[in-house]
């Protein structure tokens, strides 16, 4: 008999994503940057907003560190945003504990029986690399300017943590053995967010594109993509054109073989056919600079 607890965790009906700016630049640092401050101890700024009146220009300072037992010099990425605003979203709904999975599942709208969700061994391997490096990174993060000139939180202003409280045990996920992360308390990073309300939601099934292989850089273009479409929707000033270096850089292929940036060009537009034919966006439209392919624009 399996003494083990058995967790029941029904599917996610929604993503969120922390979207403030500290968060947005932490998981695209480039490597020297992003070493410097672990390896050299290097604090680093980040401009909220310039010239405000009885502050001057307002700005958030952090640090990222080792955990103990942690040797990681790594810079974050957008794989790694996916993988944590999926343990966010679930620790969210109230769950204790999410298996790798589950995770999967909810990066890339997987969520039907028969097998159709099952991990590949390589995603699952980046899945739990992913998870280690999240787990062993610590920020801390000093907010006080921003909060204070425009009345954020009441709470404190200064934060340590590791970036996903959280630790791995074997247990039971829906009668099944599974290597699970239990949460261990809310995130300094989603505790900012709420704070500010600067949450981007949209369903996970979005994430479930026809003809499009869940592969590692696949599922990155697909969750920036899709963050950055739910972002445009949300602030209606912003521009509504994403342009395809931009998603490159994000995605970290910007040095990447021509093959390869057009194998994702062909995910992006795929996806957004997708994405339109799931209501969405209204439409989009893919803009040539010079006879090359340069950005999409959207309506919706």
């Amino acid at each position: 008999m399996n003494s083990k607890q058995n967790f029941q965790i029904m599917p996610i009906k929604l993503r969120f994503v922390p979207n403030f700016k500290l968060c947005k630049v932490i998981y695209n640092l480039q490597q020297e940057k992003f070493a410097r401050m672990v390896v050299n101890g290097k604090q680093r700024k980040v401009l909220e907003k310039k010239n405000v009146k009885g502050y001057g220009d307002i700005v958030t300072v952090y640090h990222i560190t080792n955990d103990d037992g942690c040797d990681n010099t790594d810079p974050l990425n957008e794989f790694d945003y996916a993988v944590f605003s999926a343990c966010l979203s679930y620790f969210d709904k109230g769950d204790s504990c999410i298996s790798l999975g589950i995770i999967y599942r909810a990066m890339t709208g997987k969520t039907t029986d028969g097998g159709k969700g099952k991990v590949p061994p390589e995603i699952r391997e980046s899945i739990l690399l992913s998870l280690k490096k999240l787990i062993g990174t610590v920020i801390e993060i000093d907010d006080a300017q921003v909060n204070s000139a425009f009345n954020y939180a009441k709470s404190s202003s200064k934060k340590c943590s590791s970036i996903l409280p959280a630790h791995f045990d074997e247990t039971l996920i829906n009668g099944n053995d599974a290597s699970v992360v239990f949460f261990d308390r809310i995130s300094p990073l989603m505790e900012i967010a709420k704070q500010r309300k600067q949450i981007l939601s949209y369903s996970p099934a979005l994430l479930d594109s026809p003809n499009v292989r869940n592969s590692f850089m696949n599922i990155m273009l697909k969750n920036y993509v899709i963050r950055r479409v739910a972002e445009i929707k949300l602030h209606k000033n912003m521009r509504k054109i994403i342009t395809f270096a931009d998603v490159f850089e994000k995605c970290r292929i910007a040095n990447a073989s021509r093959k390869t940036k057009m194998d994702a060009r062909n995910v992006i537009i795929k996806f957004f056919e997708h994405l339109q034919a799931e209501g969405f966006i209204k439409s989009f439209e893919v803009v040539k600079e010079k006879n090359a392919l340069y950005s999409i624009h959207i309506t919706y």
